[in-house]
């Protein structure tokens, strides 16, 4: 793993976090056009950075490991609801209704990113467990 250039990828995914911020913002004020030009960048630009650092050695190589990894991730998705709800409850209880509803409304959609990962495992005889 070349961790000089690994390190320089910190700063394409911080990229990644301004573009979503940014996103957001342009939605809320209705910009939406900008808002979906910012998103597509920002898709390419996390695919992008996952080719470089899987061709620097980062993640995994065996078929059976990117499996597992995978599976890691479904376990989050899947697991979401808890968490993101203690979150919400906290941020209630600190008299942000706004973002505690937004944190509320991600919730399904975690739950729906665990039953696609369920789907591609199904499709290829993996086990989830």
């Amino acid at each position: 793993r070349d961790s000089v250039a690994s390190r320089g990828l910190g700063d394409v995914y911080k990229r990644q976090e301004e573009y979503y911020v940014l996103i957001a913002q342009a939605r809320e004020h209705g910009l939406n056009d900008l808002a979906d030009a910012m998103q597509a960048n920002a898709n390419e630009d996390a695919a992008h950075g996952g080719r470089y650092a899987s061709m620097l050695g980062e993640g995994v190589s065996a078929e059976d490991a990117i499996w597992d990894r995978a599976r890691a991730f479904w376990q989050a998705e899947a697991s979401a609801r808890p968490a993101l709800q203690s979150i919400a409850d906290k941020v209630r209880a600190a008299g942000r209704d706004d973002i505690a509803d937004a944190i509320e409304d991600t919730i399904p959609e975690e739950e729906g990113h665990a039953k696609r990962l369920e789907a591609v495992f199904k499709a290829h005889g993996k086990t989830l467990k």
